[in-house]
């Protein structure tokens, strides 16, 4: 945008599509990220060109087996019974969507009936900035180990989420158990959300330590001070953490279904997520075999380079159909516009508990919304990535009014 000059992006709330004639302002809808199969009914009532992308339809494929809370599937299985009629219905209204993997778009189309042709496997990215292999290891491991309370030893990570079922918490446990009764040195740190009955359950294991939400920096440097990352989930529409500890140098175990196939290659170690002993086997593999490890090391960090955001950006760029090479009208004046929307939007949506930002918006008070972007919304890491495409103008902007220009 800001060097061909040919088109401009706002950043809005999804609830704005239905707000005034949506088709008026803009050509084209892009919703990046549905979630599993919901469908965007919304927009579809109100926009006539729009692009989405999907991940993840667990739920459907494995029904209640998948959920952590069984008292939830009948409310579920309303849910998807209503969403599934809608893609049946409108899918017509959709210009194209965007899958993370080739599982996806084949689990998409069995699933949901949606056309091949209506869909683009684009993979996701990862922050090669951000997540890179630790320049001294060892250091790295002692240093977050001490900050963190933990024994120092070497160890395997597992980053999960409230749903244990899908992660495979249980069986993961139960094959470091054993793992560990036949030799395993590593310990095994489990980060991120967890159900507090399976941290209860597995911390009766020895070596097994959990942790709760910690800061990016944080898991940063757990995931550089690992020897193996270890998801062997149930599903995985893509895999997020797998390529992010791939980057950093560090093989997986995940499962050898759907997503992490096509993600990891020959980089991990692929088991049957059902299979405890195969699932304890590879830990001991990649706990014993220090060859091994590093080999596999090494592909994982060659295979982290073919996912970046910038890849993703390019081919999202080609959905949108824009010609690039030539200059859009008014494109100054439509860039400010541009500029405001994604400002008021990142505004109302991350609102500052610090600052009363919904009440700068209704007075239409620009200054103190570019004095939260340039100090603060620029910066945090849930905000700075939809601002940044406006970063100069935020600041020269500001710059002009506090000079009273």
């Amino acid at each position: 945008m800001n060097q061909t000059k040919s088109f401009t992006i706002a950043a809005i709330g999804i609830q704005s599509v239905s707000v005034g004639d949506f088709n008026q302002h803009f050509d084209l809808l892009h919703i990046p990220n549905m979630g599993g199969y919901k469908f965007a009914l919304n927009a579809a009532m109100h926009c006539n060109n729009i692009i989405f992308g999907v991940s993840g339809i667990d739920e459907i494929i494995y029904g209640k087996d998948i959920l952590a809370w069984k008292g939830s599937w009948n409310v579920v299985r309303k849910e998807i019974s209503k969403e599934t009629t809608y893609w049946k219905k409108y899918i017509d209204k959709i210009k194209h969507i965007h899958v993370v993997a080739n599982s996806e778009l084949e689990e998409f189309h069995k699933y949901l009936n949606i056309p091949y042709e209506k869909m683009t496997i684009i993979h996701h990215g990862v922050n090669h900035d951000f997540f890179k292999p630790s320049n001294d290891k060892e250091y790295t491991r002692k240093k977050i180990l001490s900050k963190l309370n933990i024994p120092n030893s070497p160890y395997f990570l597992h980053i999960g989420e409230n749903n244990y079922i899908r992660k495979n918490q249980k069986r993961i446990g139960k094959a470091f158990e054993q793992a560990k009764k036949s030799g395993l040195k590593h310990n095994l740190i489990i980060a991120g959300k967890h159900y507090p009955t399976i941290e209860k359950e597995l911390s009766t294991i020895e070596g097994i330590f959990f942790l709760d939400w910690i800061p990016d920096d944080d898991l940063l440097s757990l995931i550089q001070g690992s020897d193996a990352f270890i998801f062997p989930s149930i599903h995985e529409g893509f895999g997020m953490p797998l390529v992010e500890s791939m980057a950093c140098g560090i093989p997986c175990i995940s499962s050898n279904r759907h997503a992490p196939p096509e993600v990891i290659l020959d980089s991990g170690l692929l088991v049957d997520p059902y299979d405890i002993d195969a699932i304890a086997s590879s830990m001991l593999q990649l706990g014993t075999n220090k060859k091994l490890l590093n080999d596999l090391s090494t592909k994982s960090l060659l295979r982290s380079k073919d996912f970046s955001w910038e890849k993703n950006a390019q081919e999202i760029l080609k959905l949108y159909g824009i010609n690039i090479t030539t200059h859009m009208e008014n494109f100054e004046k439509q860039y400010e516009l541009a500029a405001y929307r994604t400002l008021v939007s990142v505004c109302d949506m991350f609102p500052d508990p610090k600052q009363n930002l919904i009440d700068s918006i209704l007075r239409f008070d620009y200054y103190d919304l570019l004095s939260w972007a340039v100090n603060y919304g620029l910066k945090n890491s849930k905000t700075k990535d939809f601002l940044f495409p406006f970063a100069d103008w935020y600041y020269t902007k500001f710059e002009e009014l506090s000079q009273g220009i």
